[in-house]
C-alpha cells in the first residue's frame, strides 16, 4: 500500500512510499481509508519540532490522525464491527490502567498511543486500529466531513470545559482549522460577537471567516490589542481562544481577554514566558484543552449530522495521496486551511 512515511528523525525525511499492508490482530480492525486530512501537528513532525509524552515516536512512521473509512477485515476472535461499516477513527488510546484512564480521561494518559505519532497513522491507503477506536457513522455524515471528527471532538472538549453563555463575546486568535471549528460551534450556541484575528499573510483565511459571519482583523500583537480594546469598549473579550500554535498567539490571546474572562489554550507551542500577573489581576480562568475522549467524538458526529457544524466548508484543497508533499507545502506557506486527501479513487 501507499503511505506518507517519516523515515527517520530530523527535518524532512518524509515521502509517499510503498509499505506492507498491515494485518489486524485480536481486537483490531483493518480500515480502508476513504478521506484523510493533514494537520499542523504533521508539520511539526516534518520539521522535527513535535515533542510527545513518554512514548517515543517510532521510525519509520506513517503520519496522519484525521480520517474516516470502511472496515475491510477484523482480527481473530473479533466480533465487531461488521465489514463494510463506515467509521470514524479516534486518534488516542490510553494504557487503560493509570489514574486518568480508569476515570475515563485517557487523553491525559502519559503512556497514550496516538495514531500518526506513536503508531501507524492514516495518511495511507489502510490502517489497523483497535476496534474501541472506531465509531460507526450515520448515513447523513459523509466520509469527507467525518475526517474532521478528530479536531471537532477537541472543539467539543473546549465547549464542555468552557460552557459559554449565549451572547458572550469571543475572540479567536489563529485562523486555522481549529479556529474555524470553534467559530462554527460557538455560532451554533449563540456565542457572539466573535472576532477572528490573524497576522499578515492570513488575509485569504480571514476572508473565509468573514463569509461565515465572523468579524475579522489582521495585525501584529499591539494592533490586535488596540482593536480589541476599541471593539469591546475597553472591556476585553469574555472568551479568548488561542488556536495559533505560537507563543505570540498565546500572548495576544491573553492581552485581549476581559477581567473575569476565560482564556483557552489549544495550539501546541514551545515553552514561553507569560505575564502571569495579568492572569491574577484580571481574575482570569485559564483552561488548557488537549485532545478528546469518546463522548466528544459522539457529540461531534451529531453536530455534523444535524448540520450545526459544516466542516467541509474549510476544505481549500482536495488532493490525491501521491501529492501529500505538495499539500504539506501549501500548509507551510499558509495557502491552505485544510488539505483533504481522497484515497477512494
Amino acid at each position: 500500500m501507499r503511505a506518507l512515511i517519516k523515515t527517520a528523525p530530523g527535518v524532512g525525511n518524509l515521502d509517499v512510499l510503498d509499505t506492507a499492508l498491515p494485518v489486524p490482530g485480536p481486537g483490531e480492525a483493518l480500515v480502508r481509508i476513504g478521506q484523510s486530512g493533514m494537520c499542523g501537528t504533521d508539520l511539526l513532525v516534518y520539521d522535527d519540532r513535535y515533542r510527545g509524552r513518554r512514548r517515543p515516536m517510532p521510525f519509520p512512521l506513517i503520519l496522519g490522525h484525521e480520517a474516516s473509512g470502511e472496515i475491510i477485515e477484523v482480527g481473530p476472535g473479533t466480533a465487531w464491527p461488521d465489514r463494510a461499516t463506515r467509521v470514524a477513527i479516534e486518534a488516542v488510546t490510553g494504557c487503560g490502567s493509570c489514574y486518568h484512564c480508569v476515570r475515563g480521561n485517557y487523553n491525559l494518559c502519559q503512556d497514550w498511543h496516538h495514531i500518526g505519532l506513536t503508531r501507524a497513522g492514516v495518511l495511507a491507503e489502510f490502517v489497523v486500529v483497535p476496534t474501541t477506536s472506531l465509531l460507526p457513522l450515520p448515513d447523513e455524515v459523509t466520509l469527507e466531513s467525518a475526517a474532521f471528527l478528530e479536531p471537532l471532538a477537541t472543539v467539543v472538549h473546549t465547549f464542555e470545559r468552557v460552557r459559554p453563555r449565549p451572547g458572550t463575546s469571543a475572540a479567536i486568535v489563529g485562523p486555522g482549522p481549529l479556529g474555524f471549528l470553534h467559530l462554527q460551534l460557538f455560532q451554533a450556541a449563540g456565542v457572539g460577537p466573535i472576532v477572528m484575528y490573524g497576522q499578515a499573510g492570513d488575509e485569504a483565511r480571514l476572508a473565509l471567516a468573514a463569509s461565515l459571519g465572523a468579524e475579522i482583523f489582521v495585525g501584529d500583537r499591539p494592533a490586535i490589542a488596540a482593536h480589541a480594546n476599541d471593539a469591546t469598549n475597553g472591556i476585553g473579550f469574555g472568551l479568548s481562544i488561542e488556536s495559533g500554535g505560537t507563543s505570540t498567539a498565546t500572548q495576544t490571546a491573553l492581552d485581549i481577554v476581559a477581567c473575569n474572562g476565560t482564556l483557552v489554550s489549544l495550539g501546541i507551542v514551545e515553552p514561553t514566558e507569560i505575564d502571569v500577573l495579568q492572569v491574577m489581576r484580571r481574575n482570569l480562568t485559564w483552561i488548557g484543552v488537549v485532545a478528546s475522549v469518546r463522548r466528544h467524538f459522539a457529540e461531534a458526529i451529531e453536530l455534523i449530522r444535524t448540520g450545526s457544524v459544516k466542516p467541509d466548508q474549510l476544505i481549500t484543497h482536495r488532493l490525491p495521496l501521491h501529492d501529500a508533499l505538495a499539500g504539506l507545502r501549501l500548509l507551510q506557506q499558509r495557502e491552505a486551511i485544510k488539505v483533504m486527501f481522497s484515497l477512494t479513487a
